[in-house]
Parts: structure tokens; sequence; C-alpha cells
């Protein structure tokens, strides 16, 4: 496994993205405590049972014993998921970002309520289990986050046909739909690394790379609504009734 690029080319100045990673006064407060930032989405839990989530686990430990460890906000390992497809954010209200269908001032409950009774009588027809590899880490600019890519072409093709699928059904086409990274994030940073941060912590993140599976597998994907980053509650999974679940 690679690391997925050069971090240290892509970590942009303070003075160019603002004082804080984006993450900071949205999803977390300048200390690292999470804030309230409701919606829901379309996800597939990584399994406590996962050789992924037992791997995932020790990195946790690594991550949370580091010096490094003031500049991020590590996330819970109940909240390890992949997004299948984003859904919305209640502070997040613009064309793209809210389904077409719903007013932009309408209460969160009732856009979860409208994807509810959609995605009840949904049928994914794309069957679990999904095989996904590790393709190294994203970009260290708001995050931790490990990027995943499909085993094959044709589970990519399947996934993607899923997501055209949700964003046909919810009314909801994302920008860059077309062209998005699955991951599974780990931490939200708090402040931007210095150069002799950056360095150290994409040193570590390399280094405990090695100490992960390639490949693993999810289960079925999950309606689910959050509060905040900390915790996403499964509303259902979503079902293929002709396959009998």
């Amino acid at each position: 496994m690679q690391q997925s690029q050069d971090h240290k080319e892509r970590q942009p100045s303070a003075g160019a993205q603002g004082a804080f990673p984006t993450g900071v006064h949205t999803k977390f407060n300048v200390d690292g405590s999470v804030r309230p930032f409701p919606g829901n989405t379309i996800i597939c839990h990584l399994a406590a049972t996962s050789r992924l989530y037992a791997a995932l686990s020790s990195l946790y430990g690594a991550l949370e014993q580091s010096d490094l460890s003031e500049l991020y906000s590590l996330l819970p390992p109940s909240s390890w998921h992949m997004t299948v497809f984003e859904g919305v954010c209640d502070q997040v209200r613009r064309p793209g970002f809210w389904p077409a269908d719903l007013g932009l001032d309408a209460p969160l409950a009732e856009c979860d309520g409208l994807f509810a009774d959609k995605l009840s009588a949904f049928d994914r027809s794309c069957d679990p289990p999904y095989r996904l590899r590790i393709a190294g880490w994203q970009p260290l600019v708001n995050g931790i986050a490990l990027r995943l890519a499909p085993t094959t072409s044709g589970e990519e093709t399947r996934l993607r046909h899923l997501r055209d699928r949700l964003s046909d059904l919810l009314q909801l086409r994302h920008p860059g739909h077309e062209d998005y990274v699955f991951h599974l994030s780990i931490a939200y940073l708090i402040r931007y690394p210095n150069e002799e941060q950056q360095a150290a912590l994409s040193a570590l993140l390399f280094k405990l790379l090695s100490g992960l599976p390639a490949e693993f597998e999810l289960g079925a994907p999950e309606f689910c609504r959050f509060d905040d980053m900390f915790a996403f509650r499964r509303q259902f999974f979503l079902q293929s009734p002709a396959r009998g679940g």
C-alpha cells in the first residue's frame, strides 16, 4: 500500500484557508470537543468483527498516545464507517446540498421523514458484501482518513450505480458526485500542523498503514441520522425485498 499523495505539497497555508481547518467552528470546537452538526446519511458501519476494525483500534491507540495528538480530534471507533451517499447537513442549505423537492427552509425532521419514506420502499439491488481495498491516506488537509477503492471494476460500477440511483430517488446530487472518493474518517484536524509536525504526522501514518489489511468487506448500507460526528444512529438497513433482505 502506498501513500495516496505527497501530503506536504497539498497542505494549505492557514492564511489561504483561514486560521483553522474547516471542521473547527462547524463540527468541532478549537479544543477538539464535538459541536452539534445534525443531519442524515447513508453509510456502511465498519463491523467490530472486521479485521480492519481490530487493526484500526491499534492505530487509534498510537494516534491517541502520539505527541501530535493536540493537532486532531479522534472519532470514536463506534462511528467508523464508509459513506455510500452523503445525505444532508442541517447547517448546509444550498442547492446541491439539499433535496430539490424540499424547500430550503424545511425542518431537518421533515427531510428525515421524506428520505425514510422513500428509502423504505427502495430496492438497493446492490447486495453486500462490498469489497474494498485500502488505497492510502487522504491528503492531510482537514482530517485523517483512509482512502478506499472497490477491489474490482465490477465492484466500482455497482457501487457507483447505487449512488446514482440514490441521488435520483432523493433528488439530491452533491457537487463532485461523479468523482466522489470513498473513505473512512479517523480524525478531524483542529489546527494546521507546522512543517515539522506535518512531516512527523505523515511519517507516523505511513508507518501505521503497514499494519492494516489490504482488503476488507462491508455489510448492507444503513440510513442513519446524526447529531454530531461522534455517533451515526441507524434507522434501518436498505433492503432488497426480492432477495429477502
